[in-house]
């Protein structure tokens, strides 16, 4: 299983291994954790040594007490990074907006045209990626300026398929 961990801001790819074993940007470790007690207490051995933590949430934020250093963490799936990353790129300009590949796939269905008018959550394009189909929602109000790619073709992450230009612009 692969999830994005932010700790303080910080970004960490996880990937949960078997036999004890996680990789944690490209590194691999050794890592048993327990809980003590049934409580907030756990004991944490990475790579040999021996932790002692503390975790807490707190409005969907974890609170994680390591030798009296409090770490806020967050940890979320490959999937809410992506919808953020495409909402993220929605509030970056006003007028433009540009639906770039969330990550490699292949081009399932691609429903509009230019000319198109579009709404909020009107879907753009439905990638397939990772044996998931995806569809790729318009964050805003706009008008199709451009479609760059074919059903069936390919993307790379970061690829532009879509953009969108202002209603009436």
């Amino acid at each position: 299983m692969k999830t994005i961990t932010y700790i303080d801001g910080q970004e960490f790819d996880l990937e949960l291994l078997e036999d004890g074993q996680v990789r944690i940007n490209g590194q691999l470790r050794q890592v048993d954790l327990r809980r003590v007690d049934g409580g907030q207490a756990f004991s944490l051995l990475v790579d040999g040594r021996s932790y002692e933590a503390f975790v807490s949430e707190d409005h969907g934020e974890m609170q994680v007490f390591i030798q009296g250093v409090r770490y806020t963490a967050e940890v979320i799936d490959e999937h809410e990074k992506l919808l953020r990353e495409v909402g993220a790129a929605a509030r970056l300009g006003e007028g433009i907006f540009e639906l770039t590949a969330p990550m490699p796939g292949l081009v399932v269905k691609v429903p509009v045209k230019v000319g198109d008018q579009v709404q909020p959550g009107n879907v753009l394009v439905i990638l397939e990626s990772m044996k998931m189909q995806n569809e790729l929602k318009a964050p805003q109000a706009g008008v199709v300026t451009a479609v760059l790619v074919a059903e069936g073709g390919s993307v790379e992450k970061r690829d532009v398929m879509v953009v969108l230009g202002p209603v009436g612009g």
